[in-house]
């Protein structure tokens, strides 16, 4: 006799050969009533979540979960852009209303004072939508303003040469700030986009602004009408040097008027070619860039 599982007595030997278990089979395990498993592999093992008494594992909700939640940062929303940021079309609008209003009003002191107050406002909605840096828009809040009204003290005060000379000096000066801006802030747009068209058109339309200024100032430092068709006593108006620019940077020429000095000639020339040039690199790029903007944004078949 034996004794099953391994409460046998001691010395005695088993009656099952040792040899008929599998060579790599293991001795039958005992279980704790003393039978005998007969397939040790039924037995499986406890996974640590298993073998974790009940009640002692993380709640939910709890101290770490808690950390993780405050370890992820919270999405902030996204800053609101400034107020008039790009907003070249209506820079546009006002620089066109401008042209029309030196057209209706004439060359007069009310006619040179609304120009004068319409280009200011112009050049201040210019920077505002540049965005340029809060220093320099303190300083153009201050000057401009301050230069309008002394221009327009001059023009209702002053003789008439005197008003003429610091109108353009001002108009000049105003036209000169504004395209430099725009030029600095459209070089960090990341997109081209119809704001970006729109300051392109501002730029070549101020630039034919600053050259009917300049032209109108060279008249008046001279001492000699600037047109040939024009002599005294008869004067030209503002009318007529902006038309004169116009056709100028355009290479229109119709020849109704033609600049008769040295000096007159040369600027002439200077718009045209700047006038061409900058139609044929900067407006074509940024019309060219635009064209591929729109195609890549368009889904695909």
């Amino acid at each position: 006799m034996y004794s099953k599982g391994f409460g046998g007595a001691p010395g005695l030997a088993c009656a099952r050969p040792r040899a008929a278990f599998p060579p790599c089979a293991s001795a039958p395990v005992g279980y704790s009533d003393g039978d005998a498993m007969e397939h040790p592999d039924d037995i499986q093992p406890l996974t640590p979540a298993d073998a974790a008494p009940t009640g002692t594992g993380p709640e939910p909700g709890g101290p770490k979960d808690v950390a993780v939640s405050a370890a992820v940062p919270e999405e902030r929303p996204a800053e609101k852009p400034p107020r008039f940021a790009d907003s070249y079309g209506l820079v546009l609008v006002l620089l066109v209303a401008s042209y029309f209003v030196m057209a209706v009003a004439g060359d007069y002191h009310f006619g040179r004072m609304l120009s004068l107050v319409m280009l200011a406002a112009t050049t201040w909605l210019t920077l505002r939508a540049s965005q340029v840096e809060r220093r320099v828009l303190r300083y153009a809040v201050a000057f401009i303003p301050v230069a309008t009204l002394a221009a327009v003290a001059l023009n209702l005060l002053g003789n008439e040469n005197l008003a003429r000379t610091v109108t353009a000096a001002l108009i000049a000066l105003l036209v000169v700030i504004a395209p430099v801006a725009i030029v600095k802030r459209l070089a960090t747009h990341l997109i081209v986009n119809l704001n970006t068209f729109y300051g392109a058109i501002c730029v070549y339309l101020l630039i034919a602004m600053f050259f009917a200024s300049t032209f109108a100032l060279t008249g008046v430092l001279s001492g000699d009408s600037f047109f040939a068709q024009i002599q005294p006593p008869h004067k030209a108006s503002a009318v007529d040097f902006l038309y004169f620019s116009l056709t100028t940077i355009t290479t229109v020429g119709y020849g109704d008027l033609t600049a008769q000095g040295d000096v007159g000639r040369m600027l002439a020339v200077l718009e045209a070619v700047l006038g061409q040039l900058y139609l044929i690199t900067v407006v074509s790029l940024v019309v060219q860039n635009l064209g591929k903007a729109r195609r890549k944004k368009q889904p695909l078949d």
